[in-house]
Protein backbone atom coordinates (compact mmCIF):
# COMPACT_ATOMS: atom_id res chain seq x y z
CA UNK A 1 0.00 0.00 0.00
CA UNK A 2 1.95 3.60 -0.82
CA UNK A 3 2.62 5.50 1.72
CA UNK A 4 0.80 9.19 1.87
CA UNK A 5 2.41 12.18 0.41
CA UNK A 6 2.64 15.20 3.14
CA UNK A 7 3.35 18.32 1.90
CA UNK A 8 5.26 20.96 4.65
CA UNK A 9 4.67 24.45 5.24
CA UNK A 10 6.93 25.88 7.34
CA UNK A 11 9.09 29.25 6.86
CA UNK A 12 12.00 28.39 9.24
CA UNK A 13 14.59 26.09 7.61
CA UNK A 14 15.58 23.67 10.52
CA UNK A 15 12.00 23.39 11.96
CA UNK A 16 10.88 22.10 7.95
CA UNK A 17 13.97 20.04 7.84
CA UNK A 18 13.55 18.25 10.71
CA UNK A 19 9.99 17.73 10.14
CA UNK A 20 11.25 15.96 6.61
CA UNK A 21 13.27 13.45 8.77
CA UNK A 22 10.40 12.45 11.02
CA UNK A 23 7.94 12.03 8.13
CA UNK A 24 10.03 10.39 6.17
CA UNK A 25 11.44 8.10 9.31
CA UNK A 26 7.30 7.47 10.12
CA UNK A 27 7.03 6.15 6.45
CA UNK A 28 5.82 8.86 4.96
CA UNK A 29 6.63 10.70 1.35
CA UNK A 30 6.99 13.93 1.35
CA UNK A 31 5.59 15.64 -1.45
CA UNK A 32 7.35 19.04 -1.34
CA UNK A 33 8.37 21.96 0.99
CA UNK A 34 7.38 25.43 0.86
CA UNK A 35 8.15 28.32 3.47
CA UNK A 36 5.59 30.87 2.38
CA UNK A 37 1.75 31.29 1.81
CA UNK A 38 2.34 31.99 -1.89
CA UNK A 39 4.97 29.55 -2.79
CA UNK A 40 2.78 26.78 -1.03
CA UNK A 41 -0.15 27.53 -3.51
CA UNK A 42 2.27 27.07 -6.28
CA UNK A 43 3.82 23.82 -4.85
CA UNK A 44 0.48 22.20 -3.86
CA UNK A 45 -0.78 22.73 -7.13
CA UNK A 46 2.24 20.43 -8.95
CA UNK A 47 2.64 17.82 -6.18
CA UNK A 48 -1.26 17.47 -5.33
CA UNK A 49 -0.36 15.49 -1.91
CA UNK A 50 -2.48 13.68 0.44
CA UNK A 51 -2.26 16.02 3.59
CA UNK A 52 -0.37 19.18 4.31
CA UNK A 53 1.04 20.05 7.03
CA UNK A 54 0.88 24.08 7.82
CA UNK A 55 2.31 26.17 10.52
CA UNK A 56 -0.17 29.40 11.35
CA UNK A 57 2.69 31.91 10.92
CA UNK A 58 4.57 32.54 7.92
CA UNK A 59 6.89 34.95 6.21
CA UNK A 60 5.18 37.05 3.60
CA UNK A 61 1.85 38.64 2.77
CA UNK A 62 -0.45 35.55 3.85
CA UNK A 63 -0.27 33.73 7.08
CA UNK A 64 -0.83 30.05 7.35
CA UNK A 65 -4.87 30.52 8.08
CA UNK A 66 -5.27 32.57 4.70
CA UNK A 67 -3.36 29.94 2.69
CA UNK A 68 -5.31 27.04 4.57
CA UNK A 69 -8.25 28.71 3.64
CA UNK A 70 -7.36 28.96 -0.07
CA UNK A 71 -6.20 25.44 -0.38
CA UNK A 72 -9.51 23.83 0.88
CA UNK A 73 -10.88 26.28 -1.67
CA UNK A 74 -8.97 25.20 -4.09
CA UNK A 75 -7.31 22.01 -3.86
CA UNK A 76 -10.27 20.35 -1.12
CA UNK A 77 -7.22 19.07 0.92
CA UNK A 78 -6.77 18.49 4.55
CA UNK A 79 -5.00 20.87 6.27
CA UNK A 80 -3.06 19.70 10.15
CA UNK A 81 -2.08 23.94 11.81
CA UNK A 82 1.36 23.49 13.68
CA UNK A 83 2.19 26.53 15.77
CA UNK A 84 3.45 27.49 19.07
CA UNK A 85 0.74 29.79 20.28
CA UNK A 86 -3.55 28.78 20.66
CA UNK A 87 -4.58 32.10 21.59
CA UNK A 88 -7.75 32.08 21.07
CA UNK A 89 -8.21 34.50 18.25
CA UNK A 90 -5.89 32.33 15.87
CA UNK A 91 -7.72 29.21 17.01
CA UNK A 92 -11.53 31.19 16.16
CA UNK A 93 -9.72 31.99 12.46
CA UNK A 94 -8.11 28.61 12.37
CA UNK A 95 -11.65 26.49 12.91
CA UNK A 96 -13.31 28.70 10.17
CA UNK A 97 -11.26 26.64 7.46
CA UNK A 98 -12.08 23.19 8.72
CA UNK A 99 -8.75 21.77 9.87
CA UNK A 100 -8.33 18.40 10.23
CA UNK A 101 -5.90 18.94 13.27
CA UNK A 102 -4.41 21.61 15.32
CA UNK A 103 -1.00 20.28 17.23
CA UNK A 104 0.99 22.80 19.25
CA UNK A 105 4.63 22.98 19.52
CA UNK A 106 6.42 20.97 20.67
CA UNK A 107 4.73 17.69 19.68
CA UNK A 108 5.81 13.99 19.84
CA UNK A 109 6.25 11.94 17.23
CA UNK A 110 3.94 9.84 18.20
CA UNK A 111 1.05 12.47 18.41
CA UNK A 112 2.81 13.53 14.85
CA UNK A 113 1.90 9.87 13.36
CA UNK A 114 -1.87 9.80 15.04
CA UNK A 115 -2.75 13.37 13.99
CA UNK A 116 -1.41 12.45 10.45
CA UNK A 117 -3.48 8.73 10.35
CA UNK A 118 -7.03 10.57 12.25
CA UNK A 119 -6.71 13.23 9.70
CA UNK A 120 -6.78 11.41 6.72
CA UNK A 121 -8.85 8.18 7.74
CA UNK A 122 -11.51 11.24 8.21
CA UNK A 123 -10.52 12.95 4.95
CA UNK A 124 -11.00 9.22 3.33
CA UNK A 125 -14.18 9.27 4.94
CA UNK A 126 -15.45 12.68 3.81
CA UNK A 127 -14.85 12.05 0.03
CA UNK A 128 -17.23 8.81 0.69
CA UNK A 129 -19.53 10.65 2.11
CA UNK A 130 -19.19 13.90 -0.28
CA UNK A 131 -19.44 10.76 -3.41
CA UNK A 132 -22.77 10.01 -1.86
CA UNK A 133 -24.21 13.11 -1.76
CA UNK A 134 -23.71 13.56 -5.19
CA UNK A 135 -24.65 10.43 -6.48
CA UNK A 136 -28.37 11.27 -4.29
CA UNK A 137 -28.07 14.77 -6.14
CA UNK A 138 -27.85 13.24 -9.55
CA UNK A 139 -30.29 11.06 -8.98
CA UNK A 140 -33.00 13.55 -7.50
CA UNK A 141 -31.96 15.97 -10.70
CA UNK A 142 -32.84 13.07 -12.24
CA UNK A 143 -36.84 13.31 -10.92
CA UNK A 144 -38.21 15.90 -13.55
CA UNK A 145 -40.50 16.67 -10.70
CA UNK A 146 -40.10 19.49 -7.59
CA UNK A 147 -38.82 17.35 -4.55
CA UNK A 148 -37.22 18.74 -1.18
CA UNK A 149 -36.82 17.69 2.41
CA UNK A 150 -38.10 19.09 5.56
CA UNK A 151 -37.24 18.96 8.84
CA UNK A 152 -40.18 19.86 11.62
CA UNK A 153 -39.57 23.42 11.63
CA UNK A 154 -40.76 23.71 7.78
CA UNK A 155 -36.99 24.31 6.91
CA UNK A 156 -35.57 22.88 3.75
CA UNK A 157 -32.28 20.71 4.43
CA UNK A 158 -32.28 19.42 0.73
CA UNK A 159 -34.08 20.20 -2.60
CA UNK A 160 -33.14 19.18 -6.18
CA UNK A 161 -32.76 21.52 -9.10
CA UNK A 162 -36.84 21.60 -9.88
CA UNK A 163 -37.80 21.97 -6.66
CA UNK A 164 -35.03 25.17 -6.49
CA UNK A 165 -37.01 27.18 -9.78
CA UNK A 166 -40.14 26.52 -8.20
CA UNK A 167 -38.59 28.51 -4.79
CA UNK A 168 -36.93 30.91 -7.27
CA UNK A 169 -33.82 31.00 -5.28
CA UNK A 170 -30.78 28.19 -4.94
CA UNK A 171 -29.24 30.23 -1.59
CA UNK A 172 -29.05 27.44 1.10
CA UNK A 173 -28.97 30.52 3.62
CA UNK A 174 -32.75 31.42 2.73
CA UNK A 175 -33.61 27.98 3.24
CA UNK A 176 -33.69 28.62 6.81
CA UNK A 177 -36.55 30.73 6.76
CA UNK A 178 -39.27 28.11 6.89
CA UNK A 179 -40.94 28.31 3.35
CA UNK A 180 -44.79 27.21 4.58
CA UNK A 181 -45.43 31.29 6.05
CA UNK A 182 -48.09 33.41 4.33
CA UNK A 183 -44.73 36.07 3.52
CA UNK A 184 -43.89 33.50 1.07
CA UNK A 185 -47.02 34.67 -1.04
CA UNK A 186 -48.92 32.29 0.37
CA UNK A 187 -47.85 29.73 -1.85
CA UNK A 188 -47.73 26.73 0.61
CA UNK A 189 -49.76 27.68 3.29
CA UNK A 190 -52.72 25.68 2.49
CA UNK A 191 -50.07 22.66 2.89
CA UNK A 192 -49.55 23.12 6.82
CA UNK A 193 -52.75 21.19 7.70
CA UNK A 194 -51.35 18.17 6.01
CA UNK A 195 -48.04 18.61 6.70
CA UNK A 196 -48.68 18.41 10.65
CA UNK A 197 -50.86 15.32 9.75
CA UNK A 198 -48.03 13.78 8.15
CA UNK A 199 -45.39 14.73 11.20
CA UNK A 200 -47.47 13.45 13.98
CA UNK A 201 -48.95 10.32 12.29
CA UNK A 202 -46.12 9.21 10.35
CA UNK A 203 -48.84 8.36 7.39
CA UNK A 204 -48.05 9.34 3.30
CA UNK A 205 -50.50 11.76 2.24
CA UNK A 206 -51.08 12.20 -1.53
CA UNK A 207 -53.33 14.90 -2.62
CA UNK A 208 -54.34 17.40 -5.71
CA UNK A 209 -53.88 20.99 -5.71
CA UNK A 210 -54.68 23.52 -7.97
CA UNK A 211 -51.65 26.88 -8.66
CA UNK A 212 -53.18 28.89 -11.15
CA UNK A 213 -53.76 26.90 -13.92
CA UNK A 214 -51.26 24.23 -12.98
CA UNK A 215 -52.87 21.08 -11.07
CA UNK A 216 -50.29 19.14 -8.81
CA UNK A 217 -50.50 15.98 -7.29
CA UNK A 218 -48.39 16.48 -4.15
CA UNK A 219 -47.17 13.19 -2.14
CA UNK A 220 -46.14 13.40 1.60
CA UNK A 221 -43.73 11.23 2.92
CA UNK A 222 -42.70 10.98 6.26
CA UNK A 223 -39.05 9.56 6.73
CA UNK A 224 -36.61 8.80 9.60
CA UNK A 225 -33.93 11.37 10.53
CA UNK A 226 -30.61 10.94 12.79
CA UNK A 227 -33.16 11.52 15.13
CA UNK A 228 -35.80 9.18 16.13
CA UNK A 229 -37.88 11.36 17.85
CA UNK A 230 -37.84 14.25 15.01
CA UNK A 231 -38.89 12.80 11.36
CA UNK A 232 -37.97 14.50 8.67
CA UNK A 233 -41.00 15.01 4.85
CA UNK A 234 -39.85 14.32 1.51
CA UNK A 235 -42.55 16.56 -0.17
CA UNK A 236 -42.83 15.33 -3.96
CA UNK A 237 -44.63 17.90 -6.87
CA UNK A 238 -46.26 15.73 -9.70
CA UNK A 239 -47.88 18.48 -12.31
CA UNK A 240 -50.86 16.54 -13.84
CA UNK A 241 -52.78 19.36 -15.73
CA UNK A 242 -52.22 17.17 -19.05
CA UNK A 243 -54.22 14.35 -17.36
CA UNK A 244 -56.73 17.33 -15.28
CA UNK A 245 -57.36 18.56 -19.07
CA UNK A 246 -58.00 15.30 -20.54
CA UNK A 247 -60.45 14.39 -17.78
CA UNK A 248 -62.69 16.97 -18.73
CA UNK A 249 -62.56 16.29 -21.76
CA UNK A 250 -64.15 12.67 -21.36
CA UNK A 251 -66.25 13.76 -18.77
CA UNK A 252 -67.97 16.94 -20.98
CA UNK A 253 -66.82 14.14 -24.52
CA UNK A 254 -67.91 10.97 -23.10
CA UNK A 255 -71.80 12.81 -22.48
CA UNK A 256 -72.10 14.03 -25.66
CA UNK A 257 -71.34 11.25 -27.43
CA UNK A 258 -74.33 9.50 -25.23
CA UNK A 259 -76.70 11.86 -26.38
CA UNK A 260 -75.70 11.19 -29.85
CA UNK A 261 -76.35 7.52 -29.52
CA UNK A 262 -79.67 7.81 -27.55
CA UNK A 263 -80.34 10.19 -30.87
CA UNK A 264 -79.79 7.38 -33.11
CA UNK A 265 -81.80 4.52 -30.75
CA UNK A 266 -84.66 6.83 -32.00
CA UNK A 267 -84.21 7.56 -35.01
CA UNK A 268 -83.99 3.96 -35.54
CA UNK A 269 -86.77 2.93 -33.36
CA UNK A 270 -88.74 4.89 -35.66
CA UNK A 271 -86.98 3.52 -38.74
CA UNK A 272 -88.01 -0.23 -37.78
CA UNK A 273 -91.19 0.24 -36.40
CA UNK A 274 -92.74 2.16 -39.22
CA UNK A 275 -92.50 -0.33 -41.67
CA UNK A 276 -93.66 -3.10 -39.48
CA UNK A 277 -97.02 -1.76 -38.98
CA UNK A 278 -97.32 -1.86 -43.07
CA UNK A 279 -95.96 -5.12 -42.95
CA UNK A 280 -98.80 -6.35 -40.88
CA UNK A 281 -101.45 -4.35 -42.73
CA UNK A 282 -100.77 -6.25 -45.85
CA UNK A 283 -100.76 -9.52 -44.10
CA UNK A 284 -104.12 -8.91 -42.58
CA UNK A 285 -105.28 -8.37 -46.31
CA UNK A 286 -103.27 -11.33 -47.73
CA UNK A 287 -100.86 -13.64 -47.90
CA UNK A 288 -102.89 -16.00 -45.29
CA UNK A 289 -101.12 -19.49 -46.68
CA UNK A 290 -97.67 -17.62 -44.97
CA UNK A 291 -99.35 -15.12 -42.85
CA UNK A 292 -98.36 -17.49 -39.41
CA UNK A 293 -94.20 -17.72 -40.45
CA UNK A 294 -94.79 -13.78 -41.46
CA UNK A 295 -96.62 -12.97 -38.62
CA UNK A 296 -93.40 -14.71 -36.21
CA UNK A 297 -90.71 -13.19 -37.65
CA UNK A 298 -92.43 -9.52 -37.39
CA UNK A 299 -92.47 -10.42 -33.86
CA UNK A 300 -89.19 -11.04 -33.59
CA UNK A 301 -88.15 -7.86 -35.45
CA UNK A 302 -90.90 -6.27 -32.95
CA UNK A 303 -89.08 -7.66 -29.99
CA UNK A 304 -85.76 -6.65 -30.79
CA UNK A 305 -87.34 -2.83 -31.42
CA UNK A 306 -88.39 -3.37 -27.57
CA UNK A 307 -84.97 -4.05 -26.81
CA UNK A 308 -83.97 -0.89 -28.60
CA UNK A 309 -86.25 0.77 -26.27
CA UNK A 310 -84.28 -0.62 -23.04
CA UNK A 311 -81.26 0.66 -24.93
CA UNK A 312 -82.53 4.25 -24.86
CA UNK A 313 -84.29 4.22 -21.32
CA UNK A 314 -80.98 2.91 -19.85
CA UNK A 315 -78.77 5.32 -21.94
CA UNK A 316 -81.07 8.07 -20.40
CA UNK A 317 -80.47 6.46 -17.15
CA UNK A 318 -76.45 6.75 -17.48
CA UNK A 319 -76.99 10.04 -19.01
CA UNK A 320 -79.19 11.29 -15.90
CA UNK A 321 -75.83 9.92 -13.76
CA UNK A 322 -73.35 11.58 -15.39
CA UNK A 323 -74.83 14.95 -15.52
CA UNK A 324 -75.77 14.65 -11.67
CA UNK A 325 -71.95 12.82 -11.00
CA UNK A 326 -69.73 14.85 -13.06
CA UNK A 327 -71.06 18.02 -14.53
CA UNK A 328 -72.24 18.86 -10.76
CA UNK A 329 -68.33 18.38 -9.89
CA UNK A 330 -66.82 20.49 -12.78
CA UNK A 331 -69.52 22.97 -12.93
CA UNK A 332 -71.70 23.33 -9.81
CA UNK A 333 -75.41 24.03 -10.82
CA UNK A 334 -74.94 22.80 -14.56
CA UNK A 335 -76.41 19.89 -13.87
CA UNK A 336 -79.94 21.36 -13.26
CA UNK A 337 -79.63 23.54 -16.23
CA UNK A 338 -78.68 20.14 -18.65
CA UNK A 339 -81.62 17.94 -17.06
CA UNK A 340 -84.00 20.78 -17.39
Amino acid sequence: MPQASIFIVEDELIVSEDLRQTLEDLGYTVGGVAHSGEDALAGIGSALPDLVLMDVRLAGAMDGIETAGLIRDRFGLPVIFLTAHSDKANVARAKLTGPYGYLLKPFSDRELHTTIEMALSRYHLDLLTREKERTIRVLANAIPDPVMLLDRRLKILAANDAMVHNLRTDRPDEWQTPVFLPENSGRYAALLPRIAKALSTLVPGVFEEQEGDTWYEISLFPVAGPDPEDPLLLIQYHDITARKRFEEELRTGGLSQIEQNMEQFQILNDEIRNPLQAILGYVNMDCRKHQGDIIEQVRAINNLVHRLDHGWIESGKVRQFLIRHYLEEVHPGRSAQKES
